[in-house]
């Protein structure tokens, strides 16, 4: 839901104040939710967010991530125990994304659905399509504008992405997954034009800052 360079700043933060190691596998599970194969259609991918970001129906029959069903499969206090510090490090920042996915609906998607109100009800294609457009604009302006950003960079040169932690995803899904991300943002970086957007820059920063602090506590609930 959120986008990758949104995934690796609430990261940042995180890392940043819970001095978690080692840093590049937390960096590794806060994208690796992202790693599932794209269907022959186009239309989801294998395997689909019910499995990858443990989704299921809530009371109102409405499809949310149940992070509740991840850390009951893999971050009890029993495994975390059990955990070594490569496996700790990467199911918190697994447990990091489905979390920022969460707050990323609750107060950036209702946002958008409120502000382009007319489009979402119209063409909702087109609504996704143009919000979408301009949330990835923004990472490539922040990229353009933080050449150096920290856990882009760890993401980008971590030794091992292999993926020896989670049977729903094969062994190179983490590479993979990798290889696409550094290539798209190279080339969107390259060739963004700075424009104006629904959502500012300024929004961002608020959402990545009130993100971190809310995951924080709730890590620190466990």
């Amino acid at each position: 839901m959120a986008s990758w360079i949104i995934h690796l700043r609430v990261a940042q933060q995180l890392y940043q104040q819970l001095h978690i190691e080692p840093v590049d596998t937390f960096v590794l599970g806060n994208i690796a939710p992202d790693s599932g194969v794209p269907t022959a259609d186009g239309t989801g991918f294998i395997p689909d967010a019910e499995i990858s970001h443990f989704r299921s129906l809530d009371e109102n029959g409405i499809k949310l991530i149940q992070e509740d069903l991840f850390i009951a499969r893999y971050f009890t206090p029993e495994r975390r125990q059990a955990c070594t510090d490569q496996e700790y490090a990467f199911f918190l920042g697994y447990l990091t994304h489905l979390l920022t996915d969460k707050l990323w609906a609750e107060k950036i998607v209702y946002s958008a659905k409120e502000k382009q109100g007319a489009l979402f009800q119209s063409d909702r294609k087109l609504f996704w399509q143009t919000v979408k457009r301009d949330w990835y604009d923004l990472d490539f302006m922040y990229l353009k504008a933080h050449p150096a950003f920290e856990a882009f960079c760890i993401y980008r040169d971590a030794p091992d992405v292999r993926n020896t932690y989670l049977d729903f995803f094969s062994e190179n899904a983490f590479e993979e997954r990798r290889r696409f991300i550094l290539d798209f943002y190279a080339h969107g970086t390259a060739n963004v034009v700075e424009r104006a957007a629904y959502l500012s820059p300024e929004e961002l920063d608020h959402f990545v800052v009130s993100a971190a602090d809310e995951i924080l506590r709730y890590i620190q609930s466990l």
